[in-house]
């Protein structure tokens, strides 16, 4: 998968699922009927953008994503140094100081570009249930809202949403240890290919 259709998924999948959730607690309460747009036109409707727009300047994602995100990068930063067989200095060989070696690393072979775009393919499902989370947690606060003013059939409304909230954490799980997966992939071929490049990297972080 190419990053610029990540970045494309990563943009109109919250936006899909807050249209979806809204019509399922809409039917589900007989508060408002909605009519879901055709989403192969979804980058191009009000609609859709709104929405889209509106959760990508929430930091929503990223607090759901944080302990998945470092699990994954602490993994690569681990894997980088033991490449060297240098001792592990986690004030010195942070994530933050390697980062730009990997990925320039990655866009200099090609080998390491196609296990790339398996970590972008992967990557899109991984947001998408980070966002499927959220997302859902914050209609199942809206449902019990609705519950406490006195809106019966929001309760059970709310219990598919968390329902959802719970298995979209799990796939979020199982799509982090896939991506570790790869990223272990990946550190085989840099230990093969480019141990010359982290060493030095290493070295010029020593001084």
């Amino acid at each position: 998968m190419p990053l610029s259709l990540l970045k494309l998924v990563r943009f109109i999948v919250p936006a899909a699922l807050i249209l979806v959730y809204a019509k399922l607690l809409g039917w589900m309460t007989d508060l408002w009927t909605t009519t879901l747009p055709d989403f192969e036109k979804a980058a191009y409707l009000p609609v859709v953008v709104t929405p889209a727009v509106l959760y990508y300047i929430t930091p929503f994602r990223e607090w759901t994503n944080a302990y998945h995100h470092k699990r994954i990068t602490d993994r690569l930063r681990e894997g980088l140094v033991k490449i060297t067989g240098y001792p592990d200095r986690k004030d010195c060989y942070t994530w933050e100081k390697l980062r730009p070696l990997f990925f320039s690393l990655v866009d200099s072979d090609e080998s390491l570009k196609q296990k790339a775009n398996l970590a972008y393919a992967n990557g899109a499902i991984w947001t998408s249930f980070a966002d499927s989370t959220i997302l859902a947690l914050l209609f199942f606060l809206i449902s019990m809202l609705l519950f406490y003013l006195k809106i019966d059939e929001a309760f059970p409304a709310g219990m598919i949403f968390l329902l959802i909230a719970v298995f979209s954490f799990f796939g979020s799980v199982a799509c982090t240890s896939r991506q570790i997966n790869i990223g272990a992939e990946q550190l085989e071929i840099i230990d093969f290919k480019h141990k010359a490049d982290v060493e030095k990297r290493l070295n010029a972080l020593d001084r």
